[in-house]
């Protein structure tokens, strides 16, 4: 009687269990399915208007377009990741005989090679994901 309740209980409990595993995000307007490919075309978006070429802030970008599930966004990643890595390298070895314009073209390069893949995964912006920058208050 006792096993034939808890497979019973276990039956019930299977057949109400959602389809999907938990956690996973359904696409919509505002939340696309791939979670890292839309950080990262945000957060490039933003770098490019910042005209922000430093490593430091494409190196987290760059890590989160390689995670993306698609492909163009994950290349142009790696593209960008490369080129955060010789800026790095070359802010470390800290020569001032080095030029750094050739290292920050391939970086700006790679920003737009990236925001390319975004634009052809997402369409051209502003994308409704995209978080609005706060307004800032002047005093």
């Amino acid at each position: 009687m006792i096993r034939k309740l808890a497979a019973l209980s276990l039956l019930l409990v299977s057949a109400c269990a959602p389809t999907e595993p938990p956690g996973s995000p359904e696409a919509s307007p505002t939340a696309p399915s791939d979670q890292y490919a839309a950080g990262a075309c945000t957060m490039v978006a933003r770098a490019i208007e910042e005209q922000d070429v430093r490593f430091t802030s494409n190196s987290g970008i760059a890590r989160r377009a390689v995670e993306a599930v698609d492909p163009g966004v994950r290349e142009a990643g790696q593209r960008l990741a490369l080129a955060t890595k010789d800026a790095g390298d070359l802010f470390v070895k800290n020569d001032p005989s080095v030029d750094p314009g050739p290292t920050n073209a391939r970086m700006a390069e790679a920003q737009r090679g990236l925001l390319t893949a975004c634009t052809e995964l997402f369409g051209a912006q502003p994308w409704p994901f995209a978080k609005k920058p706060s307004p800032k208050t002047t005093t």
